[in-house]
């Protein structure tokens, strides 16, 4: 239940992260943050997570713990978030691990980062196991246990972090590549925190879905701080199967969403109208909405009042970053609505570079610069400097050397930005394919025009000899085999220019690989 004390939410700047929990424990001190379905600890209150915070500290002082690299794994839950909190305000170094990893990565991370002790949740028993066996020296912790122990402790500590301190290490995605470790310090954590609720769309009176992982910036950095500093109400979704049913449970007024949710809410919406014989009425009320939108006049909630149905009733905005996104789908939501506010971000940068906002959305664009940072675009590579942004890899010399040069943060990504400051996305330079005639073709360009065919459910471009392929994983019963989908593509050749037509497919029979954050992992493919 929300604290009285919400109504009086304004907008304070933090020091620190330490900062941000106290103040949440002395505005909300009996908010129950972070509700799930876990028996063990269905939520925290805001006095509660404050006092394990400090009480963390106080152990790690007493022990001589200060500065110790601590993994933390498991799914996402009010423990999860504690026991990160605790590690990074108490005086020690969080990483944090992906739930969805493979041993052999698990590994890889705990030995790049140094940790030398896990915090773990009970459904990651067995890969704790298996990381203490091939790492000896390791410290296991189950997560609910480490949380029953601080509230149980009399002690506290409140230590003051320096902005240069290092507060966690972050693995990025490693789409193509073993994951960098990222050094995330106080001071860019900090910076990002301020810039980003000054910035975004968030009230006391929101209710939000967690439906990403708590080990992606992404969703720490908006979701969760967020929660905590404006006392909004934060679920907790259980997987991606069970999305569609928590929107109705909880009724969330707000999403931190990755496209794939969005595509996989869009197909729903499709087939639920083709089930139901309404998708003529769907696609004319479509038509008349974004029509009306020009002129100021929305009546999207009477046209579509089942679909709102399905999305709880209540949905005012997603918010869309982690991978590029399909302009079409904004202006389907739009019509229908709902806000998408695209933004672009990237780990190394904690990790919001830029963003949309409701009073500035240029639909196509990833939004103007956050205030954290200031963007340049080089050589048609987008490049960044800042507060945010982090001072390089942990252990990794050379890596830090060919990213972060002559006073810029080199993403490796490409795109451009327009007279009035809004930066346009266009692919990852180590993506493009370059073919033989000259002609240079950007995959993300074409995923997202397969990814419009109904039935496509996964969609990876690449080049072999010259020639553009193609593998797709479908719904079989719209896609059943080869011959159909060869017919959808030559229907999508048909509206390409000759160079990005597509020479050759492979229908797959399981789905593409992907990271934690639903990212195709083009190593696989």
């Amino acid at each position: 239940m929300k604290d009285v004390s919400a109504k009086h939410f304004s907008f304070v700047s933090y020091r620190d992260l330490r900062e941000l929990v106290d103040t949440a424990a002395e505005r909300y001190p009996n908010a129950e943050f972070f509700i799930s379905s876990d028996k063990l600890l269905p939520y925290i209150t805001g006095r509660q997570l404050r006092h394990c915070c400090c009480a963390f500290a106080h152990i790690v002082r007493s022990e001589g713990r200060q500065d110790e690299h601590i993994a933390v794994l498991g799914r996402n839950c009010a423990a999860w978030i504690t026991a990160f909190f605790s590690i990074v305000t108490g005086g020690c170094v969080a990483v944090p691990l992906s739930v969805d990893a493979k041993e052999d990565e698990l590994d890889y991370c705990v030995k790049k980062a140094d940790c030398t002790a896990l915090v773990y949740e009970i459904g990651s028993r067995h890969e704790a196991e298996r990381l203490k066996a091939s790492n000896p020296g390791l410290r296991l912790v189950e997560m609910h246990e480490l949380v029953s122990a601080l509230l149980a402790c009399e002690g506290e500590y409140r230590p003051r972090p320096k902005p240069d301190d290092i507060a966690a290490l972050y693995f990025t995605s490693g789409t193509t590549a073993n994951s960098r470790c990222v050094i995330l310090t106080h001071g860019n954590l900090t910076a990002h925190l301020n810039a980003a609720m000054a910035a975004l769309p968030l009230s006391p009176d929101d209710i939000g879905l967690s439906v990403l992982p708590p080990s992606h910036t992404f969703e720490l950095m908006t979701n969760i701080v967020g929660a905590l500093h404006c006392g909004g109400t934060l679920y907790i979704n259980e997987s991606i199967k069970t999305v569609k049913r928590n929107l109705k449970k909880y009724q969330p007024s707000i999403l931190v969403v990755v496209p794939l949710v969005l595509q996989m809410l869009h197909k729903q919406i499709i087939a639920q109208a083709k089930k139901s014989g309404k998708l003529e009425a769907l696609e004319k009320g479509l038509k008349l909405s974004a029509f009306l939108h020009r002129f100021g006049i929305d009546i999207s909630r009477k046209l579509f009042a089942e679909v709102y149905d399905v999305l709880g009733g209540k949905l005012r905005y997603f918010l869309c970053g982690g991978a590029p996104l399909d302009k079409q789908l904004v202006e389907f939501f739009a019509a229908l609505g709902i806000t998408v506010l695209q933004g672009y971000g990237i780990t190394e940068c904690s990790p919001i570079v830029a963003a949309n906002l409701p009073e500035a959305n240029r639909i196509g664009s990833v939004g103007r610069q956050f205030k954290c940072c200031e963007v340049r675009i080089i050589d048609g590579e987008i490049c960044v400097r800042g507060g945010s942004v982090s001072p390089g890899y942990y252990r990794d010399d050379i890596a830090t050397r060919q990213a972060f040069y002559d006073g810029w943060f080199h993403t490796g990504d490409l795109g451009y930005m327009d007279s009035s400051g809004y930066i346009f996305f266009t692919g990852r330079r180590k993506n493009l394919i370059v073919l033989p005639n000259g002609e240079n073709v950007s995959p993300e360009e074409l995923e997202e025009k397969l990814y419009r065919i109904d039935g496509v459910e996964d969609a990876l471009v690449s080049q072999d000899g010259g020639v553009i392929c193609a593998e797709v994983y479908a719904d079989a019963e719209i896609i059943p085999d080869t011959e159909e989908l060869q017919k959808v593509i030559d229907r999508l050749n048909a509206s390409l220019p000759m160079f990005k037509q597509i020479g050759r497919i492979t229908l797959r029979k399981e789905p593409l690989e992907k990271t934690s954050t639903q990212k195709i992992k083009r190593r696989s493919a």
